[in-house]
């Protein structure tokens, strides 16, 4: 059981990286602008009190 969960770790990681790189990858090689995490971060912040948002962009910074 123990070794599911540091796989699933190595994935996630894995998968995060490899993630990265194609946008690093597709700005470089097509101009292509890089993500923009801002609102994933913001809801992250603020699942302490909501999780469902009508616009996550008129949320608290």
């Amino acid at each position: 059981m123990f070794d599911m969960f540091w796989r699933a770790i190595a994935i996630g990681i894995g998968a995060t990286v490899l993630m990265d790189l194609w946008a690093i990858f597709l700005h470089k090689a097509f101009g292509q602008p890089r993500p923009n995490w801002g609102p994933v971060g913001r809801w992250v912040w603020h699942l302490r009190d909501k999780v469902f948002h009508d616009d996550i962009g008129g949320a608290a910074p």
